[in-house]
């Protein structure tokens, strides 16, 4: 009876240790499965595409540049909508950490490369070829794409940009204002309108003369040697020319801007002379915070966007 009963007690704590196990493998399972999910599956779409834009000089055909879209993984077929410009010698892979905090946070992105806007360029157009407007034209025409877009909500359209990208991205948001639900600005570079006289003055590092060999570039006139990255004649008598102030003062949109307060490039002090310009502009001083958020202060400033937008965005 003794042994039946030991016997009996070995297969009940064989058959528990067999459903403990079971049970393990499928909780560690459904663990990582929902890991997985969340991780790979819950990420964005991201979907590349190509645009068309026409060349500075009057040689040669189009020019073409990279863009990216990051769609939001919730089933849903229409999206609010960001548009997000990188800054001066950049490219739109800086830009990408943030479009995909938007998408996971219900709202499409597209960044894209300018033509000829840094030595990375995916467009492999000499920055020659850039200029100021040559970047608004780029803009708009990622801005007629979303409009005329089924997936993207044309009520909740939001304009974006990073450094000289803030400062594209104003005159794009003025020129378009009825078309916009606000604009997010990250530590843009006003200043850069106002310091292009000074690199005139400094003068060119190559003539037009010493250029005649490279029809497109004469066109633009000299080029001249900006923070690393040469550019046109024409590119700085563009900038001479804009009136930033006037610029942003035409804006009757709602503006968040986003600046570090230890930037080096863009410092606050610049940033904060410009804010009464705004008709209505919340300034956002990113603590600690350099010219390129990363890791704490990109989450900092990732929020009070988001924020921003959530509370602008007309939901039907």
């Amino acid at each position: 009876m003794i042994i039946m009963e030991e016997q009996i007690s070995r297969k009940y704590k064989l058959v528990s240790y067999i459903v403990l196990i079971i049970v393990s493998i499928i909780l560690t399972a459904t663990l990582v499965i929902a890991f997985y999910c969340g991780i790979v599956f819950g990420k964005p779409i991201t979907t590349e595409i190509t645009f068309q834009t026409p060349k500075s000089s009057t040689n040669g055909s189009d020019y073409d540049f990279d863009a990216k879209i990051f769609t939001p993984r919730d089933g849903k077929s229409v999206h609010p909508v960001i548009i997000v410009s990188h800054g001066y010698n950049s490219t739109m892979e800086n830009c990408e950490d943030v479009a995909e905090y938007y998408a996971n946070k219900g709202i499409a992105v597209i960044v894209f490369d300018f033509v000829g806007g840094s030595r990375n360029s995916s467009t492999q157009v000499h920055s020659s070829e850039m200029t100021a407007f040559t970047e608004i034209t780029d803009y708009e025409i990622v801005l007629n794409y979303v409009e005329n877009n089924d997936e993207f909500d044309n009520n909740n359209i939001f304009i974006a940009g990073q450094s000289f990208g803030g400062l594209i991205a104003t005159v794009v948001a003025q020129k378009h204002q009825d078309e916009i639900k606000g604009v997010v600005l990250f530590y843009p570079a006003y200043y850069m309108a106002d310091y292009a006289a000074t690199v005139l003055e400094k003068g060119p590092t190559k003539s037009a003369s010493e250029l005649r060999n490279d029809s497109a570039t004469a066109e633009n006139g000299s080029l001249y040697d900006w923070d690393n990255l040469l550019v046109s004649e024409k590119y700085l008598r563009e900038l001479c020319e804009l009136d930033i102030r006037s610029t942003i003062a035409g804006i009757n949109k709602d503006v968040i801007v986003l600046q570090g307060d230890i930037d080096d490039d863009v410092t606050l002090e610049s940033t904060k002379s410009f804010m009464p310009y705004f008709s209505s502009a919340e300034l956002v001083v990113i603590k600690d915070g350099e010219h390129g958020f990363f890791d704490e202060q990109l989450l900092q400033a990732e929020k009070a966007s988001i924020k921003f937008m959530n509370e602008r965005i007309v939901r039907e």
